[in-house]
């Protein structure tokens, strides 16, 4: 007489067979690392929070783009985020001295944060070009950036991360950052006023 397998037998002998290879394919076919486009996000978020606290033991306001010749914003960061990779896109080639891939927008510098109306849609970081000085500023971004191919607002599967004044990134298409600022569409742009 021929024995069935228990529920349990045959439950177990479905794992052995189906899952744990499934399993081992998975982890032999992850990446090892996550995508720069997802580091360079949380690079931001991070940047991000050294600007919120900076504001908060400035009375508010935020830093000013360039303190001396060699200084500027993200040396005046550096107590709050302890770390010069965080200015370091992993999309480019460079090194982690006191440099940048990151611009600041200089319109925000100096100014209360209680002075921005728009602050979800208002850029205070992005993408810039690499190896900056640690005081590089924009205050609206460059005509050539959205048509040159190989410009930061491309860097990341066409297009590029950007942090807003109010702490979250997130990647754009050049075309969707706007120079005025419009409560119709909420466009992302880099006026304030």
């Amino acid at each position: 007489m021929r024995r069935a397998f228990t529920l349990i037998e045959a439950m177990l002998l479905l794992f052995v067979i189906v899952l744990i290879p499934a399993w081992i394919l998975f982890i032999l076919w992850m990446p090892s690392k996550p995508p720069s486009r997802y580091v360079c996000l949380s690079n931001l978020k991070q940047i991000g929070s050294g600007f919120l606290q900076y504001t908060q033991d400035y009375g508010g306001k935020f830093p000013p783009s360039r303190v001396k010749s060699s200084t500027g914003w993200a040396d005046v960061l550096q107590p709050y985020i302890k770390s010069r990779s965080v200015f370091q896109c992993p999309a480019t080639q460079n090194s982690v001295s006191p440099l940048t891939d990151y611009f600041y927008n200089r319109r925000v510098s100096r100014v209360p944060i209680g002075k921005l109306r728009f602050i979800s849609q208002t850029i205070l970081v992005g993408e810039g070009d690499d190896d900056r000085p640690t005081w590089v500023s924009l205050s609206q971004m460059p005509f050539s950036w959205p048509i040159t191919e190989h410009s930061p607002a491309r860097r990341h599967s066409d297009g590029a991360n950007y942090l807003f004044v109010d702490g979250h990134a997130k990647w754009l298409e050049p075309s969707k950052v706007k120079p005025t600022l419009s409560r119709k569409d909420l466009s992302p742009t880099f006026a304030i006023r």
